[in-house]
Order: structure tokens, then sequence, then C-alpha cells
């Protein structure tokens, strides 16, 4: 009781603050609230009966879910996660849909296809990864002066241990260079915040991002970043020829010692909230998440969405934003002071 009265109190708080103003902040100098599994709708009758087949109540976690992404974006939502399978020859992830379904076509032909987990909890606000860039592309043309969208491309290819479950395709170089032409010519080359951007005329990446050579929020307005965030394999696909990623369009998840080193995902604020503010003051770019597998919603538990907030992760994701579906009463709603954004208490 006595946090959902603080949950209460907090919000009463925040939406009385005023207004954000971003003149003279840079991108890693603001907040912004996303949303965690951006493409995941409302479970429907066919997976929430999945969720609740799933051992250990572990389906009880996945009581969540979001709205179509413009709707996102309409809302204020300026972080995004997908979730992209690989699938060469297409067809891998098709099995949940009848041929007579008009995604059937989508799924059966080659390429990267967006979902949580196969089989099981298949359904998605966007099929493709193309088509998921092509929602946020259609709409910033319309909203040019929109503040900075930051894209994490969840690059997915571990087995799932049910034997229900396709087993996923491992990522290639091919599949990676597929992601970086895609989001070149979905979203514009001249519209992305890419690591040469912020490495400019420094020796590396990491140094560029040390020295603070982040972009104005003002002068993002626009532009979108994307981050691969991938397992270790991966992220050494991504850099290999690529010294500080050069000429790659996706920042990556690379320890904080090495050149390519400029955003960290630290899923739980909790135990590393030093290690958080460590990384931030010294020019790096944090995510991290206020709530996950539906326990805060429970409990109205604002503790870890407030420990990433006083951190100063830049990116802070959620699955209950103000306007997202709340399908099993929860009544719980994370929200900054400008609703979706805010200046970093680091740089106040």
């Amino acid at each position: 009781m006595r946090r959902s009265l603080c949950a209460l109190i907090t919000l009463s708080l925040v939406m009385t603050a005023p207004a954000f103003a971003a003149e003279g902040l840079k991108l890693n100098q603001i907040q912004i609230l996303g949303s965690h599994n951006s493409y995941r709708p409302v479970p429907n009758v066919t997976v929430q009966a999945n969720m609740d087949s799933l051992p250990n109540h572990a389906g009880q976690g996945l009581e969540y879910g979001h709205p179509d992404i413009l709707t996102q974006l309409n809302l204020g939502i300026r972080q995004f996660e997908f979730d992209p399978y690989a699938d060469k020859t297409g067809g891998l992830y098709a099995g949940p849909y009848a041929k007579t379904d008009p995604n059937y076509a989508t799924m059966a032909a080659p390429g990267l296809k967006v979902l949580h987990i196969p089989v099981l909890d298949y359904r998605s606000q966007c099929l493709t990864l193309r088509a998921c860039l092509s929602v946020i592309a259609d709409w910033s043309k319309a909203h040019p002066d929109h503040d900075a969208i930051v894209l994490f491309i969840n690059t997915k290819e571990e087995p799932v241990k049910d034997p229900r479950v396709t087993t996923p395709e491992f990522y290639t170089e091919a599949d990676l260079a597929e992601i970086d032409a895609d989001a070149r010519d979905i979203l514009g080359a001249d519209h992305l915040i890419t690591p040469d951007v912020i490495r400019g005329g420094y020796k590396s990446l990491r140094d560029g991002v040390m020295a603070g050579h982040w972009p104005l929020a003002a002068d993002a307005k626009g532009k979108v970043m994307l981050v691969l965030d991938s397992n270790p394999r991966i992220a050494d696909i991504y850099r290999k020829g690529h010294p500080s990623l050069e000429g790659r369009v996706m920042f990556g998840l690379y320890a904080e010692n090495e050149a390519e080193a400029a955003v960290f995902n630290i899923q739980d604020p909790r135990p590393e909230a030093a290690h958080i503010t460590q990384l931030v003051k010294q020019g790096f770019f944090v995510r991290s998440r206020a709530d996950a597998n539906t326990t805060e919603a429970r409990n109205h538990d604002l503790t870890r969405f407030e420990t990433a907030i006083e951190a100063g992760a830049q990116v802070i994701s959620t699955d209950y934003y103000e306007g997202a579906p709340d399908p099993y009463g929860f009544k719980f709603i994370v929200r900054m002071k400008d609703g979706f954004k805010q200046a970093n208490p680091l740089f106040r």
C-alpha cells in the first residue's frame, strides 16, 4: 500500500512539474522514456493460452502489450525496441499463420522478422524490421521537428528450451549488413546519428564519446539513432573490419575500455546505480528499465524507475507509460516530468 501511495504522489508531482526545456543540453544530457518490446501487442486468446502453458507461471511476466508503433510515436515515446530474427530463405516463422492469412506471404518471404518468441508469442505490430523502420520513417517525415528517436535492435538467435519453439538462425555479416542497408534506405542516411558522427575527428569512437562529442538535443531533432543490442558474438561480427564502427549505422554494446564503447544496456539499475552514474558522467549513453516481468506493475513500485532517473540513465524503457493498454488492470504508470522526457539530473 505504501508503494502504491508513493506511486500516486510521485505521478501527481511530476504532472505539475515545469515543462521540459532542452536549450543548451546535448543528446546525452537528457532522459527519455521508451517502450520495451515495442512491437508486442496485448496477447490475444491464442498467445495468452501459450503463455499460460509456460512452466513456473513464467507467462505472468508477459502480461503486458503496446499499441501500434504509430500510436506510441504520437503519445511521445522516443525510444523503441525491435527484436529481429534472421530468416534468410523465408518461412521459418510463418508456422502460426494460416496460408489464407494476409500476413502469411510476408512471413513466408525472406527477410528479418520481428517477434518475441517463435510459435508461442509470435504476434507483432510490424512483422518485419523493414516494416517497423518504415513506420518510424513515415512518421518522422511528417513530423520533421521531432526529438531524436533511439531504436534498440535486439538481434535474436538464442534457442528457447521448449520443443514447440522454432530454432533461430545464427546471424551472419550479411544479416547485419542488411540491417545497415535497410536503415539507410528507409530512414535516410542524412537522418541517422551514426558512430562516425559521434567519433568525428577523434581517434576512436570511445574518445569522441568521452570528449562529449554528442550533438545538441536541438540539433538532433528529426534524426534517428540505432543501437545493436546483441550478444558478444554478433557484436564482434559487426565491428570486424570496422574499427570504432567506422562506416556502420548502429552503435553496439562493448566494454568501456574498447574503442567501440559508446552505449550500455544495464537492465536493472538498482545494483548498478553508481556504475551508471560513472558511465554517464564519462560521456557514455546508458539504457535501463523501469520495470520487468510485471513485478513493479503488480506492486506499484517505482523504486527501479526512480533509481534509473537518479543514476542518470539517458533512456529508460517501460511497459507502462501513459497511454499504454492496461488489460490486466495493474493501474501502474511510469511518467517523466514532461511525460516522456526531462533534463538529466546529472547535468542540471
